[in-house]
């Protein structure tokens, strides 16, 4: 093995958790970018193989849905390992090699209970990106900054997500305009931009994108409690 039993699952988790916080990237393209990362380690004997994917699948399953293909990847890469090999291969002690079939075991069935995505782009996910937007601005120290500084900063954190897709985009104006309507924060030319968006909005032009259809119900929600508070005098 290239690495021990503990380093790996420590590793692999390490670096999932590098591209969402260091790299900013949603659940969807961190997990795609770890594959990548350890895809050809996986090659290296069936206990690399299975260690790596028994510890992706941990991590996939915590996410809220899973691409349809990749999920049928994983539940055939899963499904197909042989522990005869591994324990032939001798790289585990007997307390690791049961750790880990006792963890797939677990992991499998979870793995086809998940809800599949179709949209095969990488994305934020509805409530995801809500939270990520409702985090981001929790950390920023309103009390010494503008608020046409907070909505730079809002814009400049997640522009790249704004330009993927449309659905991304509202999110994340409507989830900003909600936390500067909350603090009161509303003495910004920003906000009137934001308005603007939300108003010429059409739930029509997101229907082939990643949101469920409660989940594009919900939002039509919130853009019109959002405009009907910016409305009021």
């Amino acid at each position: 093995m290239v690495y021990g039993y503990e380093e790996y699952l420590e590793y692999i988790n390490e670096t999932y958790e590098e591209f969402k916080e260091d790299e900013k990237m949603s659940n969807k393209e961190a997990i795609a970018r770890t594959f990548n990362e350890y895809d050809m380690l996986a090659k290296e004997s069936e206990t690399d193989k299975a260690i790596i994917y028994v510890a992706l699948t941990e991590i996939l399953v915590s996410h809220s849905r899973i691409l349809h293909t990749f999920k049928e990847h994983m539940i055939k890469i899963l499904s197909e390992l042989d522990f005869n090999l591994i324990e032939q291969e001798q790289k585990l002690t007997l307390v690791q090699y049961n750790d880990l079939r006792s963890r797939k075991e677990e992991a499998l069935p979870e793995l086809k209970n998940k809800k599949p995505d179709y949209y095969p782009r990488v994305c934020w996910y509805y409530s995801e990106l809500t939270d990520e937007v409702n985090k981001f601005f929790n950390q920023i120290n309103i009390e010494n900054v503008t608020a046409d500084e907070i909505v730079t900063s809002v814009f400049h954190r997640f522009e790249r997500d704004c330009k993927n897709t449309l659905s991304e985009k509202i999110i994340v104006y409507t989830t900003l305009a909600e936390n500067l309507l909350i603090h009161k924060l509303t003495q910004t030319d920003a906000l009137e931009k934001i308005k603007q968006e939300l108003k010429q909005f059409n739930i029509k032009d997101i229907l082939q994108e990643q949101l469920l259809e409660e989940e594009q119900e919900d939002l039509q929600k919130r853009i019109k409690n959002v405009l009907n508070q910016i409305n009021q005098p």
